[in-house]
């Protein structure tokens, strides 16, 4: 996933940038799609970033090899 992050970024970044030409066009369900897509995307990443942070890693221990067990 780690990898990744590059080029889902980078279509993000793409698109942020297109944005403005598309709202230009002046075509009601392209701009729509354009922006459902855009806020999708970003939704999805943000949501595989959480994921990413709340995953336990292996070099990390969990609460069950805690001191405690």
């Amino acid at each position: 996933m780690k990898g990744h992050w590059w080029l889902m970024s980078g279509a993000v970044v793409v698109m942020l940038v297109l944005t403005p030409f598309v709202i230009r066009l002046r075509t009601t369900s392209w701009t729509v799609g354009w922006l459902a897509i855009l806020v999708g995307s970003v939704a999805v990443m943000a949501l595989l970033g959480l994921a990413e942070r709340l995953t336990a890693r292996d070099d990390q221990p969990t609460l069950v090899d805690g001191p405690e067990s």
